[in-house]
């Protein structure tokens, strides 16, 4: 039985140590985001995909997502860097991430893609750019909801070794 726990608080010890940093701290990735931000913000990133001749509805689907980030960076701003997976608003935090992305998806595949022989060298090279820059950013909240989640696998690993401890305890 002490074997048993034993090795729940090894498993706990090494999970705490493995996977319990926040992965937006690294100065990069917050400079990365920091670059993007600014570049779709200013309206760089809208006038680059906007330089082809687009459709009225490709100029809606480029508007809707310009508007459904900004709302994201409006929303979550402030608490990018700490999101604990045991509250309801990390799930809120995932759906509302999920969202953005499929707004890029939709401007990549049902826009840039189908008139990337109309941009110019020069926008091809920037939204190529864009391109490497939001998959770096894409990996960088992955690996932040990656680490919350780890953070929960480990509240629920502290859990268990104190529901292990306490049948112990009764046996003995």
């Amino acid at each position: 039985m002490y074997k048993t726990i034993s090795a729940t608080l090894f498993i706990v010890c090494f999970m705490m140590l493995s996977g319990c940093s926040t992965v937006l701290k690294n100065t990069s990735d917050l400079a990365n985001i920091a670059v993007a931000n600014d570049q779709v913000m200013s309206g760089q990133v809208a006038a680059v995909i906007k330089s082809a001749p687009l459709s009225a509805t490709e100029n809606l689907i480029v508007d809707h997502a310009i508007n459904q980030y900004i709302g994201f960076v409006d929303k979550w701003k402030s608490s990018i860097t700490y999101l604990d997976a045991r509250e309801p608003i990390f799930a809120e935090f995932v759906s509302d991430y999920n969202k953005v992305v499929a707004q890029y998806r939709s401007v990549k595949e049902q826009v840039v893609t189908r008139h990337w022989g109309e941009y110019t060298e020069e926008n091809r090279a920037l939204l190529n750019e864009y391109h490497a820059r939001a998959d770096r950013i894409d990996q960088s909240v992955n690996g932040l909801i990656d680490a919350g989640k780890r953070h929960q696998a480990f509240i629920d690993a502290l859990y268990l070794g104190q529901v292990l401890a306490g049948i112990a305890s009764n046996l003995l």
